[in-house]
């Protein structure tokens, strides 16, 4: 009977007017005064109709005599009785249905601070509570010395002595069938040596399942022995419970002994050393052994010889023993297990997975002891059920780090070899690729955060630090979900869009596709995709923000104050984005065209909103804003005029000088240069005197763009034709 049920029992007999309200761990479990929690009592805030007392049962009231009979147990109850007859703030809380309902609208709200406050004052009681636990619990050993305690010698040696004996014989029986199980373990070992890994696993399996048949065997040999012995067909408790540990310590060792193979080599799954793998696994069976003994077979051997409160002194100073052991021993070996973690995470892909599994292999040590602190905190405060919760918990944050590094190891494989598409789409839009493989990563990047949030998370829900669940549930953990989704909708949705705008216009200039551009469209389109790509943004950001929560109304007008603002400071900008706005409706010049701005003259190889990009002859590259811009001279509109001026001397004959200027043409018109000649030579004749000669001047009227090279090649022309007819240049 729990201390949980004899206190409840004691105020059912004293307090039938009482509404008792609790929660009652399993009777199996045996109280004890380290991890006595005391029931909540609910008071009436008024007069109850009068009930009728429950009638207590003969072995309940036999039960609280026996508890009451044990000092240690008697002098706890009477110290929680004491501390629930005080008035605290959680009896006062305590009020009907009804008047909670009525008067919930006038409760103001707690502030955060104190909120925080109190779990700071909550967690401090608790340790306190703790460690109390625990200096009572030891303090019980100190009767062994004191005297106080009565120990039963003559039990000890009955069941000490039959003990022993079965103890001596379930080893030698193991022994014996572990010495028979070595040749199948042999014939195993001999089979898997040098074979992959996958194989010595399983290979592995089957010497471990032999294992688990020899442990077997010697249970049911020790079993029947103490069946045998004990005359009646019954083993006694003591005998019974060191069976018990007995197999389970020796399955734990199987599955240590697996885990490290220091005595098979050939079916190492590890690559550990010798002396490496034997030095943990001797020690490690040593502290299982020690602990597995101590508290499942000597500990109830004191409680009957000694008694109930130094067998808890007992249990807790084993298991606090095991825990600096268990300390000292990863304290010891942190370096040397550190770099045989760092070895086992090189082939890992995933980089997420590998900086987590990077920085648990550096702080490893430190979370193993954590981990094994918060089993002991949790065993002294939650005595009937941390082992099930820690057990709990473990499975579900190994299962919870292995899924994570699925998901995280499947991402990576998907983007290790980028984006590949069809040759056909390449041709079509050659730049798509290139925009792929840099938007994938930065979604799978996206996805891998929250891939890391969601495993914390989960961790946190593992271990009972959070309440996921019921926040999901809750209207604040909805609304919050959905607004998250949809901000991320906004966005993928927005990169959609800019991707498809930016391909269709890829997919107007490109020119291989047959289509015939001119440069007002390809300037056109290229200022329409940075204006859309600017506008996207704006109009995403502020959907996102306002999916978030974020009132963007102040932000709307923030931004008109600071555009006016700006607007006033900065007005050459202003200048140059409507200047620009201008130039393009009217067409005055586009990406390609030969022009003279500001001063400058060359080929326009970039035009924004507000500059225009001008790269000279000489391939010097000129930014020009388009508030310095006040006349644009474009050589490439319509048509252009190759002009050729040639002085010859005064005694030339100017009609033999005309008509080799005209020959000159004819052959020109003749070669290749002929087919970007729009009409005939304009011959424009004598159109200066100099103290050189006579200078005649004449006009070929071309495509835009083709002057330059066909002005070029007719003086090459004139020159040959000059020479052949013996006319003579004049120089000043």
């Amino acid at each position: 009977m729990s201390v949980f049920r004899l206190l409840a029992l004691l105020l059912t007999l004293a307090l039938p007017t009482l509404a008792l309200a609790q929660t009652a761990p399993p009777a199996a479990a045996p109280a004890t005064p380290s991890a006595i929690v005391m029931p909540k009592l609910v008071l009436p805030t008024k007069p109850a109709a009068p009930e009728t007392a429950t009638v207590t049962s003969p072995e309940a009231a036999k039960a609280l005599a026996d508890i009451l009979k044990d000092d240690a147990t008697r002098a706890a109850l009477i110290g929680e009785l004491e501390r629930l007859a005080q008035p605290t703030a959680g009896d006062a809380a305590a009020a009907p249905a009804d008047a909670a309902s009525t008067e919930a609208a006038d409760t103001p709200t707690v502030p955060l601070a104190r909120e925080i406050g109190s779990v700071t004052q909550d967690l401090s009681r608790q340790v306190v509570d703790v460690v109390l636990k625990i200096g009572r619990g030891l303090g019980n050993l100190t009767r062994l010395v004191d005297g106080s305690a009565d120990i039963n010698w003559d039990g000890v040696r009955e069941q000490g002595v039959s003990l022993v004996i079965l103890v001596v014989f379930a080893f030698a029986t193991l022994t014996i069938a572990r010495f028979l199980a070595r040749f199948p373990l042999g014939a195993v070992e001999r089979v898997a040596r040098d074979k992959p890994l996958t194989r010595r696993v399983l290979w592995s399996g089957l010497a471990l399942f032999i294992d688990w048949a020899v442990i077997g065997l010697a249970w049911f040999v020790t079993s029947a022995y103490a069946i045998a012995v004990a005359g009646g067909g019954r083993i006694d408790l003591m005998q019974s419970l060191f069976i018990d540990a007995f197999v389970v310590i020796e399955f734990l060792k199987s599955c240590l002994a697996t885990v490290l193979q220091y005595r098979r080599p050939a079916l190492k799954v590890f690559d550990l050393k010798a002396a490496t793998a034997r030095f943990w696994y001797l020690w490690l069976s040593r502290l299982i052994g020690f602990l597995g003994y101590g508290v499942l077979v000597a500990h109830p051997l004191v409680n009957k010889a000694i008694g109930f409160s130094v067998g808890i002194g007992f249990r807790l100073a084993v298991v606090l023993i095991t825990l600096v052991g268990a300390t000292v021993l990863v304290t010891a070996k942190r370096d040397e297990v550190r770099a045989g973690l760092y070895r086992l995470i090189e082939p890992v892909k995933g980089s997420v997975l590998r900086t987590a599994l990077a920085l648990l292999a550096h702080a490893w040590h430190v979370v193993v002891i954590v981990y094994l602190a918060v089993a002991f905190v949790l065993w002294v405060s939650r005595p009937f059920d941390a082992v099930d919760y820690m057990a709990w918990a473990t499975v579900e944050t190994v299962l919870t780090i292995a899924l994570g590094g699925l998901v995280d190891s499947l991402i990576s494989n998907a983007i290790s070899g980028g984006v590949r598409l069809p040759a056909d789409v390449k041709k079509t839009l050659p730049l798509l690729e290139a925009r792929l493989n840099m938007m994938v990563p930065m979604v799978f990047r996206a996805v891998r955060i929250v891939l890391v949030l969601v495993v914390v998370a989960v961790l946190l829900q593992c271990w009972g630090l959070v309440d996921l669940l019921a926040w999901f549930e809750s209207e604040g953990g909805t609304d919050a979900v959905g607004r998250i989704l949809s901000a991320a909708i906004i966005v993928l949705a927005a990169g959609s869009i800019w991707l498809a705008a930016s391909s269709w216009v890829e997919y107007r200039l490109n020119p291989s596709l047959g289509r015939i551009t001119n440069a007002r469209t390809r300037t056109l389109l290229s200022l329409f995709r940075n204006a859309f790509s600017i506008v996207l943004i704006i109009i995403a950001a502020m959907l996102t923000l306002s999916q978030l929560g974020v009132d963007i109304a102040p932000l709307v007008a923030g931004a008109g104050v600071v555009g006016l603002a700006v607007g006033f400071g900065s007005q050459k900008l202003v200048q140059d984005i409507i200047t620009g706005a201008f130039i393009q409706f009217e067409n005055a010049m586009n990406e390609g065209d030969v022009v003279t701005v500001a001063g400058l003259t060359g080929v326009v190889d970039r035009l924004t909103i507000r500059s225009v990009g001008i790269r000279d002859t000489d391939g010097v590259y000129h930014i020009i804003p388009f508030s310095s811009v006040t006349s644009v001279s474009n050589a490439m509109r319509g048509f252009a005029f190759a002009a050729s001026t040639v002085s010859v001397a005064y005694p030339t004959d100017l009609d033999e000088a005309k008509a080799a200027m005209r020959e000159a043409f004819d052959r020109l018109m003749d070669g290749p240069r002929g087919a970007v000649i729009l009409e005939p030579l304009e011959m424009q004749g004598v159109v200066s005197f100099s103290a050189a000669g006579v200078a005649l001047k004449v006009r070929i009227k071309t495509l835009p763009g083709e002057q330059w090279a066909t002005g070029r090649l007719y003086s090459e022309l004139v020159k040959k034709v000059f020479d052949e007819r013996s006319i003579k240049f004049s120089f000043p």
